[in-house]
């Protein structure tokens, strides 16, 4: 795919097949993390990587997925959970942490994963205190987001918003559909 079908395609999934996601996918994910740009070169981010199953399932369980979609619909059923989750933290002894820093490389590791056909799930509602005891962080590491990762179970696909509407919702095959304007609602031109 050229890089704007990439941006393109690539949405949030919820939903994974088992198909664990191999090691040279895994690399590529974590290189775009460490070459992201960075506000001064500060290189305040490090990575926590689960692959094993019950890690995955415990930070799995600490998460609230998808709150937009009611009565817990949008959490994956245990067989349909990530196959790879990566905790995206912050060093805070590094002066001048920045969330910018961390939304760019959080959008260059789900940009590279769905450039290899891995679908991804940005998840900013980890619990920090209770994910930092699961992963036994030093007080230098802050959690700051988390990233599953796994093969798509559903398709997700962009809308056009109508009437205001930017609520996402899933079809009754699981499907998700996302409103988003139009390029001509957001962009002014001087």
């Amino acid at each position: 795919m050229d890089i704007m079908q990439v941006l393109c395609t690539r949405r949030t999934f919820r939903a994974f097949t088992q198909e664990p996601v191999p090691g040279e996918v895994l690399t590529d994910i974590l290189e775009a993390g460490r070459l992201a740009n960075c506000g001064a070169n500060r290189q305040s981010l490090r990575f926590v990587v689960a692959e094993k199953p019950e890690d995955v399932a415990r930070l799995c369980e600490l998460t609230k997925w998808a709150a937009a979609i009611p009565d817990g619909a949008g959490t994956p059923a245990p067989e349909q959970r990530p196959t790879l989750f990566i905790v995206v933290l912050q060093d805070i002894s590094v002066p001048g942490h920045s969330d910018i820093d961390v939304g760019i490389a959080v959008a260059s590791m789900t940009t590279a994963a769905w450039a290899r056909g891995v679908g991804s799930c940005i998840i900013g509602t980890l619990p920090r205190d209770r994910t930092a005891q699961f992963l036994k962080l030093p007080e230098n590491l802050q959690v700051h987001t988390g990233i599953a990762f796994g093969y798509p179970a559903h398709k997700s696909t962009v809308v056009p918003l109508k009437d205001g509407q930017k609520k996402y919702w899933r079809d009754e095959k699981g499907d998700y559909y996302v409103p988003k304007y139009a390029i001509s609602d957001i962009v002014r031109y001087l």
